[in-house]
C-alpha cells in the first residue's frame, strides 16, 4: 500500500513545483497514491456568480468526475460548496449505506452518482473571486474506522502550509515572468494595487527589498509613499493610463517606478491578475541592485556576467541580450556558459529558475 510514510518527499516536490508543470503532475500523483485514492485534480474555481472551473492538473480523473465537481460546487450544503466556504481546512466524505455522507454536514446526504466512496478536498483563495482546489477521489472506503479516516485528513492538513506556499509562488512566478517580459528589464520588486493604492497582491519575498528602498511602505494593506510628491505623480499616472506602461524616476531613491495597467498583461489568466488593478514595479539602478551584488559576492560572477544574468531574467534570448547590451552574441554566449558553471546548472531552463530564486531572496 502506498502510504504517506515520508511526507518530506512530497514537500520536497512541492518546493520545486512552482513554474514546473511536470513536478505539479508528479505531486498530484504522489499525493493521490499516499491518500489511498485513485484520482485527483488541482483546479482554479471562479467563485463569482455563474463562474466556471479551470482544471490545471489532473491525475487519472474522468470528465464525468470533473463535471460532477463543477455541478455540485454550486449546490448549497454540498461537500464541494463546503470546501469552498472554508479555505485551508481539509474535508473528507465517505460512502455509507449507498449515500455520500459529508463530515460535519449534519444529516444531509447527496446521491453517489460517480461511485466515489471517499473524497478529500481543500481550497486556497487567490483573491475575493478565485480559489485553488485540491480534490481527491477514492473508489473504495479509505478506512474502516473514523479514527483512520481522521488520520488521513490530518496527514493532508499537515501539507497545507507547504501547498499554500507553492501555489503562492506559482502565482508570483507567472506575474514576474510577464512583468519582466513587458518592461524588458530586471524588476527588483512589484506590488499589485488598485487605483486608490490598496494592495491586491504582495509577496513577502519583497519585504526586505522594499524596506531598503526607503521610499514606500505598506500600512494596513495600503501602499504609502514617503514622498507625497512621488505619490501624487503615481496617482496621476494611474488615472491617465489604460493599456500603456509608464516609467518615472522616483525622487526619493535611486530607482525607477513603472506603472503597468492590468490590461497590458493580457497573456495572464483572469485569476492571475486583477484586470482593473495596476502593477507598480520598482527597478533599482544597477550599482545598488541587490541581486547584482548577490551574484557577484556569493557566486563570484564578474560584473559583466552579473549584468548579463539580470538581462537573462528579463529576456532569455542571447541575440536580444547582445543587442540590448551592445555586445557580440559570442560574448553573451560565453557569459551564459560561465554563469551556468558558477551557479552549477546544466541548461537555460534551470538557470532561469535559479536566477529567479536568487532575485527573490
Amino acid at each position: 500500500m502506498h502510504t504517506l510514510q515520508a511526507p518530506h518527499i512530497i514537500k520536497e516536490i512541492l518546493s520545486k513545483a512552482p513554474g514546473n508543470p511536470v513536478l505539479w503532475h508528479l505531486f498530484l500523483s504522489e499525493l493521490t497514491g499516499s491518500m489511498e485514492c485513485d484520482s485527483g485534480f488541482l483546479s482554479i474555481v471562479d467563485l463569482g456568480h455563474g463562474g466556471g472551473v479551470h482544471h490545471l492538473y489532473d491525475y487519472n480523473t474522468t470528465p464525468k468526475q470533473q463535471c460532477y465537481f463543477e455541478r455540485n460546487l454550486r449546490k448549497a450544503g454540498s461537500f464541494d460548496a463546503k470546501v469552498a466556504k472554508h479555505p485551508y481546512k481539509v474535508f473528507s466524505s465517505n460512502t455509507m449505506n449507498g449515500t455520500l455522507r459529508t463530515e460535519g454536514d449534519g444529516d444531509g446526504t447527496e446521491p453517489n452518482t460517480i461511485g466515489a466512496h471517499c473524497r478529500f478536498g481543500v481550497s486556497f483563495p487567490l483573491n475575493s473571486r478565485f480559489a485553488y482546489f485540491v480534490y481527491l477521489n477514492g473508489s473504495r472506503p479509505v478506512s474502516e474506522s473514523e479514527l483512520e479516516l481522521e488520520d488521513h485528513v490530518n496527514r493532508l492538513q499537515a501539507l497545507v502550509p507547504s501547498l499554500q506556499n507553492a501555489l503562492r509562488k506559482e502565482q508570483w512566478i507567472s506575474l514576474y515572468h510577464q512583468i519582466t517580459l513587458l518592461t524588458g528589464k530586471h524588476v527588483a520588486a512589484y506590488i499589485i494595487v488598485d487605483r486608490a493604492l490598496n494592495v491586491l497582491f504582495f509577496d513577502p519575498v519583497f519585504n526586505r527589498i522594499i524596506e531598503d528602498m526607503d521610499c514606500v511602505e505598506i500600512r494596513d494593506k495600503c501602499l504609502a509613499f514617503l514622498n507625497k510628491t512621488a505619490e501624487q505623480r503615481i496617482l496621476a499616472l494611474m488615472a491617465g493610463i489604460d493599456y500603456d506602461t509608464v516609467t518615472m524616476h522616483n525622487p526619493c531613491a535611486s530607482l525607477d517606478i513603472t506603472v503597468i495597467p492590468g490590461r497590458a498583461l493580457d497573456n495572464l489568466y483572469a485569476w492571475e491578475f486583477y484586470k482593473k488593478g495596476v502593477a507598480l514595479t520598482f527597478t533599482s539602478c544597477h550599482e545598488n541592485n541587490p541581486t547584482l551584488v548577490r551574484l557577484m559576492v556569493i557566486y563570484s560572477l564578474t560584473k559583466g556576467e552579473a549584468l548579463c544574468a539580470l538581462q537573462f531574467i528579463a529576456t532569455p534570448s542571447i541575440p536580444d541580450i547582445a543587442s540590448g547590451t551592445h555586445r557580440s552574441t559570442e560574448t553573451v554566449r560565453n557569459h551564459i556558459k560561465s554563469i551556468m558553471h558558477k551557479l552549477d546548472v546544466h541548461n537555460q531552463g534551470a538557470l532561469m529558475k535559479k536566477l529567479l530564486a536568487i532575485a527573490a531572496l
